[in-house]
């Protein structure tokens, strides 16, 4: 509990307990008197009053007692909802930012297979052009071979 809260300047938490035990031994006398001089009403009527104030006091004390909690709960309530929609926000934005650099990465990625499958088809094209290329130069150096056969023959 914060005691900045709860108590003012010169106040201390010891000044309320010692209030308290004042009120404590106010109300045991009072009632030790109460059994002593039974024959006098005006004393029954005094030691009634003084455990009246002494109940009223003790009673104020404690409704403060419970206002300065509420007031710290209601200020710890504010404190964690602030900090809970930080967080929040914090969060949402940086699961933007995440999603956007993906996005970023996905698209890059597709530009990038899309480039390799367009070098993979002319490739194979090349291929095929250089297989043929390839079977033409061997038909050719077949026909020259039986060509300079042939001469020999002649």
């Amino acid at each position: 509990m914060n005691s900045s809260l709860k108590y003012g300047k010169g106040s201390r938490p010891e000044d309320d307990y010692q209030q308290y035990n004042n009120t404590q031994k106010g109300f045991n006398n009072t009632q030790s008197s109460f059994g002593t001089n039974p024959a006098s009403l005006k004393g029954k009527l005094m030691s009634l009053e003084e455990m009246i104030k002494n109940i009223a006091d003790e009673m104020n004390f404690h409704k403060k007692e419970v206002q300065i909690l509420k007031s710290e709960k209601d200020t710890l309530q504010s404190v964690l909802s602030m900090k809970t929609q930080d967080v929040k926000k914090t969060l949402t934005s940086e699961l933007m930012r995440i999603e956007e650099e993906m996005k970023r990465h996905f698209a890059h990625q597709k530009a990038e297979n899309a480039r390799l499958q367009q070098q993979i088809t002319s490739l194979k094209g090349e291929k095929t052009a250089l297989q043929q290329q390839l079977l033409g130069l061997q038909r050719r150096i077949t026909e020259l071979e039986m060509q300079v056969g042939n001469e020999d023959n002649h």
